[in-house]
């Protein structure tokens, strides 16, 4: 979990810098935080938590389930959806092609400078039940396939490439990933993946899909493979 020190924000917005990092904490934690332990991580009294709480629930940002737990809004989603729109353009159709053929979703994850997010998704369009997973979704890269994916292309001498990466019941619990590197301009970090629930599947096959795919977004990108 991100912790910014006060000495960041100097020269800036104190206030601003607390609400930034209450975001984080509240995006990068594990498990749902409460208003308490989120006034007891940022040091401040419990009053001035359930006042920035306050504020990003009535910006979106933030919701209050009814067990008092703080998860991240549908407003950062949306924010998120409106990041590297030409990444996701030249992404999208074959995102779907994916989801269509494998009958899973398949999720177009990035490197934010501190985490994986999830940037955008395709679910299959003619399956009865499909796993969602919100534009926005952060986690660390040590965790999940497509976090280790990037993990791989940050570190390459600590953790050298693989061809795809593996993970169950890391981020979503219960549920199984798949994801291979996207080759980008400048050489930023990404992946492409697939989450599904538990199934006897070919690993192999799907890494074929998606290392198909990613290589036809890095062409419609300019890139030669």
């Amino acid at each position: 979990m991100t912790k910014i020190s006060k000495g960041s924000v100097e020269g800036g917005s104190q206030t601003l810098g607390r609400g930034l990092e209450a975001l984080t904490l509240i995006g990068e934690s594990a498990r749902p935080l409460s208003v308490p332990e989120l006034a007891s991580a940022l040091g401040i009294h419990r009053s001035m938590a359930y006042r920035l709480v306050k504020t990003f629930e009535q910006y979106g940002f933030v919701e209050r389930m009814p067990s008092g737990d703080l998860e991240l809004g549908a407003r950062l989603g949306a924010l998120a959806r409106n990041v590297a729109k030409s990444l996701q353009s030249a992404a999208a159709p074959h995102l779907a092609t994916v989801s269509d053929q494998l009958q899973m979703t398949a999720l177009l994850v990035v490197f934010d400078g501190e985490a994986a997010v999830t940037l955008s998704t395709a679910e299959p369009r003619l399956a009865d039940a499909t796993v969602a997973q919100r534009p926005g979704t952060r986690h660390p890269i040590d965790n999940g396939a497509p976090g280790r994916v990037i993990r791989s292309q940050l570190h390459p001498e600590q953790y050298p490439a693989k061809d795809y990466e593996f993970s169950h019941d890391e981020v979503i619990p219960g549920l199984t990933s798949i994801a291979v590197p996207l080759l980008l301009p400048q050489g930023k970090p990404a992946a492409i993946a697939v989450i599904y629930p538990p199934s006897d599947l070919d690993e192999q096959h799907i890494a074929s899909v998606l290392a198909d795919a990613s290589s036809r977004i890095s062409s419609t990108l300019g890139l030669r493979i």
